[in-house]
């Protein structure tokens, strides 16, 4: 997904920095979009230290055009603590890294899923969210998941955390001329998908109730959704013509959270 996106916003980009937790797949997404000047940085985004050279790598490339943060793990990849810590405390860090960088047009976007738009979330579990940095938040989150908090339920909790942080940080990035959103996408054909879908046999009904398929197109795919889906919408957002969107969270699950709200 990532490598789509960046092979999406590579023609209106001077010059793109690209990181990723594996070298060969940071490789292979550097070949792909050969035609734009790229700056890759093997790294994870879990590690604070990190996150700070690429914000100052960035600052030494010029204005800021466009953050896109695609970096996550499902249930199935890990369990909670490194979830919470790659798909919500990771955001967090990278858009306070990114804030002393933004200027008028700068934009944001961070994925997160469908799945924080489902069940029932109360004030309690909001709060812990909103504060993923705080040096007791592991205490606080398993004194409301549990001992041993499920990585479904914790992927899900961290979604709805990035959809919260970046109504949040909308409004700092806009003092400043900038935009955040969100993006949830929905069930999407890749590797991490299909890993989901072997492991969660309800995957396979959602695929089915999705109204839009990839099928659509001729795809054959198991599930419904493709990179390109995410990766245009991404493009769209960072446009100008996208330019008065900001502080919300845009669904791209061909209409599956419609579909299970009138099912």
């Amino acid at each position: 997904m990532g490598a789509a996106c960046a092979a999406a916003l590579a023609p209106a980009a001077d010059v793109l920095l690209l990181t990723d937790v594996n070298a060969e797949r940071l490789a292979a997404t550097t070949d792909r979009v050969a035609t734009t000047k790229v700056c890759p940085i093997v790294g994870d985004l879990a590690d604070p230290g990190f996150v700070g050279e690429v914000a100052a790598r960035a600052r030494e490339l010029g204005d800021l055009r466009a953050l896109v943060n695609t970096a996550g793990l499902s249930p199935s990849m890990a369990g909670w603590r490194e979830i919470l810590q790659v798909d919500l405390v990771a955001v967090v860090r990278v858009l306070d890294a990114f804030l002393p960088l933004v200027v008028p047009g700068s934009v944001a976007l961070c994925l997160a899923s469908v799945s924080a738009h489902m069940g029932g979330f109360d004030v309690e579990v909001d709060a812990v969210l909103a504060d993923p940095c705080a040096a007791d938040f592991d205490d606080r989150f398993r004194a409301l998941a549990g001992d041993e908090p499920d990585p479904g339920a914790t992927y899900r909790l961290a979604k709805r955390g990035v959809v919260r942080l970046c109504e949040r940080a909308a409004a700092t990035w806009g003092t400043r001329g900038g935009r955040v959103l969100s993006l949830s996408p929905g069930l999407i054909d890749t590797e991490m998908g299909r890993l989901e879908l072997e492991h969660q046999p309800i995957k396979t009904w959602l695929a089915e109730i999705t109204p839009l398929r990839a099928d659509r197109r001729g795809s054959d795919a198991p599930l419904p959704g493709r990179v390109d889906d995410i990766a245009n919408t991404v493009a769209f957002l960072s446009s100008e013509r996208a330019s008065f969107v900001t502080g919300c969270d845009v669904l791209v699950d061909g209409g599956l959270l419609a579909a299970l709200n009138n099912q």
